[in-house]
């Protein structure tokens, strides 16, 4: 309520609608979901956005989308935390530029994750089950693998799915 109505909130959305392409349906549901969105600057939403096209390489569409599923990434800091989160992932999985963009635009709230100790261990289980290229075609095929508990649902399924005689990356 602090913000001002026409020097802050209404350029946001603006942006919103205006650049992004959201509909009002869609931004209200953003703000339903993430009402801190407008305690952020323009410029913070723009420098996210510009990360996402630019350092991401994702387009449009999945800019949007990226920010329609989690629009919590406004409030990320993309030279720190997130930047060594999905390097650490490329670097691990060695996910081209492409790919890694593929990766958020499915699953886009890997970026609020926890740390990148939390994914990393994932993937070394995954690893020690099934060879690095087939995790990394998991990965690829199912990026929302990576969201899911490690202890609580990663592991009890895989070694079901292993005892039965199957092969993990099913």
């Amino acid at each position: 309520m602090d913000y001002n109505l026409e020097n802050h909130k209404k350029p946001i959305a603006e942006y919103y609608i205006t650049e992004l392409g959201f509909s009002n349906s869609e931004l209200g549901s953003i703000v339903t979901r993430f009402p801190r969105l407008f305690s952020y600057s323009l410029f913070r939403i723009k420098h996210v956005t510009g990360f996402l096209r630019f350092e991401l390489g994702l387009d449009a569409t999945q800019v949007k989308r990226v920010i329609f599923q989690a629009p919590q990434i406004v409030g990320l800091d993309t030279e720190g935390t997130l930047k060594k989160k999905l390097d650490s992932l490329q670097t691990r999985l060695s996910l081209t530029s492409n790919e890694l963009g593929l990766v958020v635009s499915k699953m886009p709230t890997l970026m609020n994750l926890g740390t990148e100790n939390n994914l990393l261990s994932k993937i070394k289980y995954l690893e020690r089950v099934e060879n690095h290229d087939a995790v990394k075609t998991m990965i690829l095929k199912q990026p929302t693998l990576l969201g899911y508990s490690l202890e609580k649902r990663i592991r009890p399924r895989m070694e079901k799915i292993l005892t039965a005689g199957l092969s993990a990356d099913k």
